[in-house]
């Protein structure tokens, strides 16, 4: 008797910590119920702000050709030192004005035998000046032309505000990413809760003022006007564009 009252509590203990163990994996598989709380959704979207630049970098050369490399030589040098005489006058700082390359090679004449005889030497000059506004641009391009330049390779134009502007992108870019991700959760029949993650995007700097830009600029633009209105340059507007991707939460 005594030992089937054993069997009986034993048995009873067991089921009572079945019980426990079963409602305890019960109660740590209810978290997934709540899921939607963590619903989010990932959106990308830009800003855009124009700026019409106000600084300038051109890059331009003098190129010499004379029948020997010394007059050759000699020529070039006395054009570039008029050039630099002109910026001077016209208030280019010294800082601003630097020689990128410097080269002197013959030129050949070839006979109908296939012999090559050299007839000349051509030297070249490239410089460039830096941190010029874009309103004094015209009237020492033209100056320099007279002075002796006769290639520009080209001018970058440049924004002094780029900085500032670029943050007004970036204001813009995520204002426009709140309005595309509250049409996808209303669609989903949500609604939208606050910014979890915000990338920027890739930055095109080109326009930034010290970065430099590629815009070109011919020597036939720089030639059309040397008078006192001096080379008519427009630089028209910069874009500043601003890229993030945002995710949001949802309810």
């Amino acid at each position: 008797m005594k030992r089937n009252i054993k069997t009986a509590v034993s048995a009873t203990l067991i089921l009572a910590m079945a019980s426990v163990l079963v409602f305890g994996l019960a109660g740590c598989g209810s978290a997934p119920a709540a899921a939607g709380d963590s619903a989010t959704v990932t959106v990308s979207a830009s800003g855009t702000v124009k700026l019409v630049p106000d600084k300038a970098t051109v890059y331009f050369g003098v190129t010499t050709r004379e029948e020997s490399a010394e007059l050759a030589q000699s020529k070039n040098s006395e054009a570039v030192r008029k050039v630099m005489d002109v910026l001077t006058e016209h208030g280019v700082e010294e800082k601003s004005i630097r020689t990128t390359n410097y080269s002197m090679y013959p030129q050949y004449d070839y006979s109908e035998m296939g012999e090559q005889k050299i007839v000349g030497y051509v030297v070249y000059t490239n410089m460039s000046i830096q941190d010029q506004n874009i309103e004094d641009l015209g009237k020492l391009l033209s100056a320099c032309v007279a002075a002796g330049i006769n290639n520009v390779d080209n001018v970058s134009f440049l924004c002094s505000g780029y900085d500032e502007a670029y943050s007004q992108a970036l204001t813009q870019a995520v204002d426009a990413s709140r309005a595309k991700a509250e049409t996808l959760a209303a669609a989903a029949g949500k609604k939208l809760g606050e910014a979890v993650t915000i990338t920027e995007g890739w930055q095109d700097t080109s326009a930034r003022y010290g970065k430099g830009s590629t815009m070109s600029f011919t020597m036939e633009a720089a030639a059309m006007d040397t008078g006192a209105a001096g080379a008519a340059l427009q630089p028209g507007e910069s874009e500043i564009v601003a890229n993030v991707t945002v995710t949001y939460s949802m309810k």
